[in-house]
């Protein structure tokens, strides 16, 4: 791994040493949406958020394995996630890359988390494949029509905006490009958009389906090159791979604290999976550690992929285990935190590309295997 600037993380530690016990005294557990965008606020009067982003827009133009170092405190922290996650993470990058000046205007607001952002991609018939999308995006002499659907848009309930890829030129019915596509910006508020949440297992509504009806949107909607939104979409996708190592990170910080706590008082004969579910945790880390370092380097490939695939894994049996180990006060309600973690669990391994997916890039692009 890389060399974190220790400088910088111990004046990230002795903020949130202040930080972390003000909001905890205002929020407690919280971990719903305003609680997060209060999070994140503070989080950026302090200047942190934005840790990878060029200080031109705000940011602190950190290297992975400090960014990395400082969102691990921060998660130990037991303050909920930022609410504008994707907005930061995914969207910013293409709007820093290929954003007109008034696009570029957003970014302040995305990392107050006066504007949240959500990213229309997946759609019904078009998941993990988007060179399957079928969203249509029809130029007019004024803009666009948008027509079509799109489906597990994270935050589309709190969103203001989302980022959709749409197909601007189209292809024949059973058949599947990466060419044709464009990056719009929409707001959520326009005519013919509705947001339906969809109700999950633990009873919130983090994912929703959006429909397009016929929406009318201006020119200076569109994100990069006309018909060319596949490279454009690729800047925040290839910022996912880096979410992915601060979430491995951040789980192995999570399973650590619960190993010393929680699952210290795991009785005799659930031990050995409280040792496994550790060391399975430990290398999922390494792996992490490993990629960083490969990104640092200006290695980027599908190998990285094995991490996302890990930590889906590694995430869904630690919520699995400390349910069992609370019993039936966790059964009873008694013990919500764990009956949250499992059922929100269900979605590690289907979000930012299912395990099935990740298989697939491992044993064809890694391995050689054949299809």
């Amino acid at each position: 791994m890389t060399t974190v600037d220790m400088e910088v993380l111990a004046e990230a530690e002795a903020f949130l040493a202040t930080e972390g016990p003000a909001f905890r005294a205002e929020f407690g557990d919280r971990q719903d949406f305003e609680a997060a965008r209060a999070w994140q606020r503070r989080l950026d009067r302090g200047g942190w958020v934005g840790l990878n982003w060029p200080t031109e827009y705000g940011g602190r133009a950190l290297d992975l394995a400090t960014q990395v170092a400082v969102e691990t405190a921060i998660g130990e922290v037991g303050a909920p996630q930022i609410a504008g996650f994707i907005g930061v993470n995914t969207v910013a990058a293409a709007l820093m890359r290929w954003g007109t000046a008034e696009q570029k205007a957003f970014l302040p607001g995305i990392r107050s988390a006066d504007l949240i952002f959500c990213q229309g991609f997946s759609e019904p018939g078009a998941g993990s494949d988007l060179a399957s999308l079928r969203t249509r995006a029809q130029k007019t002499d004024e803009g666009f029509i948008l027509t079509g659907q799109k489906i597990w848009t994270s935050h589309g309930a709190d969103g203001d905006q989302c980022l959709v890829l749409a197909r601007t030129t189209p292809i024949a019915d059973g058949t599947r490009s990466h060419k044709g596509l464009s990056l719009l910006l929409v707001p959520l508020d326009l005519p013919g958009v509705t947001v339906a949440p969809i109700r999950q297992l633990n009873g919130g509504r983090e994912f929703c389906e959006v429909f397009f009806d016929d929406v009318r949107l201006p020119s200076s909607a569109l994100v990069g090159p006309l018909d060319d939104g596949w490279r454009a979409a690729m800047s925040t996708l290839a910022h996912e791979r880096a979410a992915a190592m601060l979430l491995s990170m951040r789980t192995r910080a999570t399973v650590r604290t619960a190993v010393r706590s929680t699952l210290a008082d795991a009785p005799p004969a659930r031990r050995d999976e409280v040792l496994q579910l550790y060391v399975d945790a430990e290398v999922l880390g390494l792996l992490a550690e490993r990629s960083i370092a490969e990104i640092g380097a200006g290695t980027v490939g599908p190998a990285q992929s094995v991490v996302k695939f890990a930590w889906s894994l590694v995430d869904q049996r630690y919520s699995e285990l400390l349910f069992d180990l609370h019993g039936p006060a966790a059964a009873a309600g008694l013990a919500p935190a764990a009956a949250e973690a499992l059922l929100f669990s269900r979605s590690s391994t289907i979000a930012a590309g299912t395990t099935e997916v990740m298989r697939n890039i491992l044993a064809e692009q890694v391995l050689g295997l054949p299809r």
